[in-house]
């Protein structure tokens, strides 16, 4: 399968599977939806075309770069093609039709001669040898670039399609295979290729020479041996017709991790043996890469799971605090009820509201942060959304005498989720009046519609301290908090989430001492797997 990975950009590290049809690259596509204000909502597409991939620019503002050459017209795109979208640089992996992979366990369909065999190991990284010559040399400069190359994926899968589609570049092949040792410690297929235009069979592959790269750990040059008359009357070995294949290890530091196999049926062509060792090579820097992706990957893993359980810690503190404020407040007024004082009882309340209020809102984030959910979209005005939120936030900014301004601009209905919607502007305006000052304190909301590209805006503005530049990309990320044991670190990311959900963006601006500014871009028209949602007239 097709894919590309962002290299460079907001979502790096992110890898996007192609479906077999359209594939649109912009803000607001459900195939490949890219975090990058730079980007157009529909900024490209990637279609197949026969047995190859095509990408074409969908009128962009800022144009659409294929390994540095802006598209004019579509253009067909290979494996390792660099596709950059605004300030979003991807790397296309994979293109053409693949294989299915099919192995001669007994020996009876196919019958090979070894020619050749080549340790795996540092040393298969090329010797140039008197009869290779300027053929070494170059051999080496390939691997340079395919170790360069290698360095910048971090998805194994992505890895293997690169390695296969970079050895159809470099050797002539009818199909190619890559194959990795599973958990169970049998070969599982996970990377093909047939060469543009065969039509040959679905031919198996020899466990002969299978058995000797796994065991030997030596990457093989052989052929069948069509010429051998034991053979003659043997139709089926003449149905299969691979003339010359090689099959080379995929090497870790301490063990084999699977093999790479290519052959080629065009009865005048062979392998060589300094092809042979190429791609012995080539396998052993692969067996490098797949552990080296594996090692990034586990690594991911256990700071997630640290992550985890420091918030498992951190939210055990923080409901521990509301629950102690929570049975102060409630001792306070059974205590006034039991003595028949009405009035201080009430006055003890709001204690008790607020830390449910408090409870309540935490609950709110962790279940929106935990689910994946579809938007309930109906046409809904924004304004009417930010007056309702700006109501409930408004007693609680009274208290500490901070205004409250507002300013509407006259905005279309939109499809959009009223609930979720609701959840993300309050925790914009919590945020907001956490981080003002008593008395001075100012918030301000506002709404616009930007009629040239049909964006509705929100903005939640604060005169606060700020956030400092180095803390500014990570007040999305989940369970960061600049509040200490007071925060969750939820808020930003459910709000974040819900505006995805939205196929919209948010940005941050913020300078010390002057206050941040939080503005949500909202589709006045959402683009779904059917089309277009109902929106405002163009």
């Amino acid at each position: 399968m097709a894919s590309i990975q962002v290299i460079q950009g907001p979502d790096k590290g992110r890898t996007f599977e192609l479906s077999n049809s359209e594939n649109v690259i912009g803000r607001v596509s459900p195939s490949v939806q890219l975090n990058d204000s730079t980007v157009s909502r529909r900024h490209a597409r990637l279609v197949p075309e026969d047995s190859h991939w095509v990408i074409e620019d969908m009128g962009s503002a800022n144009g659409t770069y294929v390994n540095g050459v802006r598209l004019t017209q579509p253009l067909r795109v290979h494996g390792g093609d660099q596709i950059r979208c605004g300030s979003t640089l991807l790397v296309f992996g994979g293109g053409t039709v693949r294989a299915t992979v099919d192995v001669d366990e007994d020996g009876q369909l196919i019958d090979v001669a070894i020619i050749a065999t080549i340790p795996s190991n540092e040393d298969s990284v090329i010797i140039p040898t008197p009869e290779a010559g300027a053929e070494a040399i170059g051999n080496l400069r390939i691997l340079y670039d395919l170790s360069a190359d290698m360095g910048s994926i971090f998805n194994v899968d992505t890895l293997l399609h690169r390695t296969l589609d970079k050895i159809f570049e470099l050797v002539r092949a009818d199909r190619g295979y890559i194959m990795l040792i599973d958990e169970k410690g049998k070969l599982t297929l996970k990377a093909s290729r047939l060469a543009e235009g065969y039509t040959g069979k679905k031919v198996p592959i020899s466990r002969t020479i299978i058995n000797e790269v796994v065991s030997q750990e030596v990457g093989v040059l052989s052929n069948n041996a069509m010429s051998d008359k034991r053979f003659a009357a043997g139709k089926s070995v003449h149905d299969f017709r691979i003339h010359s294949a090689v099959c080379a290890p995929i090497k870790g530091r301490e063990r084999i991790l699977g093999v790479i196999h290519v052959d080629c049926s065009i009865s005048e062509y062979s392998y060589s043996t300094e092809q042979l060792r190429l791609l012995t090579a080539i396998g052993f820097q692969t067996g490098l890469a797949v552990e080296n992706v594996r090692l990034y990957e586990s690594t991911v893993q256990s700071e997630r799971l640290a992550a985890v359980g420091e918030t498992v810690a951190s939210l055990s503190h923080h409901i521990k605090n509301i629950l102690q404020a929570l049975g102060a407040g409630t001792d306070l007024v059974e205590m006034n009820l039991e003595r028949d004082d009405l009035g201080s009882a009430k006055q003890a309340w709001p204690i008790v509201q607020r830390n449910l209020e408090r409870i309540n809102t935490m609950i709110l984030n962790m279940l929106a942060f935990s689910k994946d959910r579809e938007p309930l979209l109906e046409n809904i005005n924004i304004n009417q959304v930010l007056t309702d939120c700006v109501d409930l936030f408004t007693p609680k900014a009274d208290e500490r005498a901070v205004a409250v301004l507002t300013d509407f601009d006259d905005v279309p209905p939109i499809p959009a989720d009223m609930s979720g919607l609701r959840v993300g502007i309050m925790n914009l305006l919590t945020n907001a009046l956490e981080a003002v000052e008593d008395n001075t304190g100012v918030v301000t909301v506002t709404s616009r519609y930007d009629s040239m590209n049909r964006d509705v805006l929100i903005g939640v503005a604060d005169n606060g301290g700020g956030i400092p530049g180095e803390q500014v990309d990570q007040v999305f990320d989940p369970f960061w908090s600049s509040k200490g044991q007071g925060g969750t670190g939820l808020g930003l990311t459910v709000t974040q989430k819900v505006v995805r959900e939205h196929q919209g963006q948010i940005d941050v601006r913020s300078r010390v001492g002057e206050g941040t500014t939080f503005t949500i871009t909202l589709p006045a028209i959402m683009v779904g797997s059917a089309g277009e949602t109902a929106g405002p007239p163009k």
